[in-house]
């Protein structure tokens, strides 16, 4: 187990001599069939000792032949660090917490399945870490790339990079994501894990009860994966999770004024975002317009996930 810190006292991984991996690396996949060996790949190619860490695949009842070509993917490894388990009970944070159950590392990093990381990804994340002291979950940088087997257009490329996944902002707000998130074993027992009840946003409401309860979301700079950038109907349909994962976690049964206060906030997301746009001197007129656009019609399905969830719809699957 970690060791016991005296409040000055910097993070140190002492681990105890056992032919256990340091790191447990965790992927929930759910219907990710053309991306999830891309992944795969970049994980074997890290520049940290093979038999330091390990990387459990948690299949989420994918239909589309995801679990199948993992397992094939998996038994052709000739490197015993992976393995592939199922859950079948929906959602990504009960994918990660049945992972949990089987991780034997000190420490546990956490990515997506459509993600590449860096080659010093566990390295940068272990370093900062240590680096601190007390109670401290990593979030390291998420950058985007375009993916070449979708077409994804310009407004929603400027989104991405405007508005999405800024892991030093959350970092200084407290919050942190599971696209990029490292931290002791000992921290997520303590805390219980992630609420699998959440569709979305469950990552975001693990890091706030670390930091409720003394801790720290420290941003990592070097600690970089790679998300493959959206296109228009995929960040919409990210945006219903987000409301629904929201709903889940404090909305269905907050009062009538608080979820006037929610719908404030995306009146003012939506109005400081299209200023914020507006303001870029790097775009073109037609930029702005057709980002302030798809900013609209963010909102909109917003507004309108709110009111179909305040009318009896149940929240969608992350």
């Amino acid at each position: 187990m970690p060791k016991v810190l005296d409040e000055n006292e910097m993070n140190s991984d002492n681990r105890a001599l056992l032919n256990t991996p340091q790191v447990s690396v965790l992927i929930p996949v759910y219907n990710d069939i053309d991306r999830v060996g891309l992944c795969i790949g970049k994980l074997t190619a890290m520049a940290f000792p093979k038999d330091e860490y390990e990387v459990i695949i948690i299949d989420n009842g994918s239909s589309d032949g995801t679990y199948e070509l993992l397992q094939k993917l998996v038994s052709e490894l000739d490197d015993k660090a992976f393995r592939l388990i199922q859950c079948l009970t929906p959602g990504s944070y009960a994918a990660r917490n049945e992972g949990l159950k089987l991780a034997q590392g000190e420490f546990v990093a956490f990515t997506d399945s459509d993600c590449l990381v860096s080659k010093n990804w566990l390295k940068s994340l272990l370093d900062c870490w240590k680096s601190q002291s007390g109670s401290v979950v990593v979030a390291g940088k998420v950058s985007f790339f375009s993916d070449t087997n979708k077409k994804t257009e310009q407004c929603a490329l400027d989104f991405e990079n405007m508005f999405s996944m800024k892991q030093d902002q959350n970092a200084k707000n407290g919050k942190c994501i599971t696209a990029n998130l490292f931290c002791t074993m000992e921290l997520l027992e303590t805390h219980g894990g992630f609420n699998e009840k959440l569709k979305s946003g469950g990552d975001v409401e693990f890091s706030q009860r670390v930091v409720s309860s003394g801790g720290k979301i420290v941003y990592s700079e070097g600690a970089e994966v790679f998300h493959p950038s959206r296109n228009k109907e995929e960040l919409l349909i990210k945006r219903k999770r987000v409301v629904g994962g929201t709903w889940d976690a404090e909305l269905s049964k907050a009062s009538i004024g608080r979820k006037l206060r929610f719908c404030v906030g995306l009146v003012k997301m939506f109005l400081g975002r299209t200023k914020k746009t507006f303001m870029n001197a790097s775009f073109s007129f037609k930029r702005k317009v057709s980002l302030t656009w798809l900013l609209f019609l963010i909102f909109l399905t917003s507004m309108t996930e709110f009111l179909q969830l305040q009318l009896g719809k149940e929240a969608n699957r992350s």
